[in-house]
């Protein structure tokens, strides 16, 4: 509990510490010390580009860091692209994460037919979720769960997250899709449909 309460405070500080480095980088310029300035420059711009880019900010960042988990996730290492992220989080660690990411053709096809070992040993330990299973899920709501509108959600919100729910709760109804689901602080769900030629992630923990 003290840790999240300390989050808030930590970000002030991290946003204060940026200003002031910001200040007395346009110091030494006035000064005239433009090699100091330079390399304050540099550091502190290196910072916050791996700031924006842990932050999925940066184009293909999230594309990357995707791809680092398909080898674990499915038995394939393989680039996707992302077609939609939302993500909401709180300082306490609960949160809303969807993320739809596009496959290729190439692997689309071989999700049509995936070999055994993709069912017997996937995703690896690290997910902590189920193995991969066809769907339909019949748990209707564990379904539910992943799909929430939540009223503070403005209502082009609603309808933008509303739109891809649909696609979730149509693969969940339908043959020929596969999911895995974690059920730890949290719950994460993982489904692939080589029809549609996506991934999805969600996690929620709301």
């Amino acid at each position: 509990m003290e840790f999240y309460r300390t989050i808030p405070a930590l970000l002030v500080l991290i946003l204060l510490g940026a200003l002031f480095w910001i200040i007395k980088i346009i110091k030494l310029y006035c000064q005239k010390r433009t090699k100091i300035a330079s390399i304050n420059t540099l550091i502190l711009g290196f910072l916050i580009l791996i700031g924006l880019w842990e932050l999925r900010i940066i184009p293909l960042s999230a594309d990357w860091d995707f791809r680092n988990q398909t080898k674990d996730l499915t038995g394939k290492q393989f680039w996707c692209w992302n077609d939609y992220r939302y993500e909401e989080g709180g300082v306490r660690g609960e949160g809303f994460l969807f993320e739809v990411y596009r496959l290729s053709d190439e692997m689309a096809k071989y999700f049509s037919n995936p070999d055994r070992e993709f069912f017997e040993h996937y995703p690896g330990e690290k997910f902590e979720t189920t193995k991969w299973k066809e769907t339909p899920i019949l748990d209707t709501e564990l379904v539910n769960y992943f799909t929430p509108i939540y009223g503070d959600w403005s209502r082009d919100l609603q309808r933008e997250i509303e739109a891809y729910q649909k696609i979730v709760k149509r693969l969940a109804k339908d043959k020929g899709a596969y999911y895995a689901v974690r059920d730890n602080h949290g719950r994460d769900l993982y489904l692939i449909s080589p029809k549609e030629k996506i991934i999805i992630y969600i996690n929620h923990n709301m």
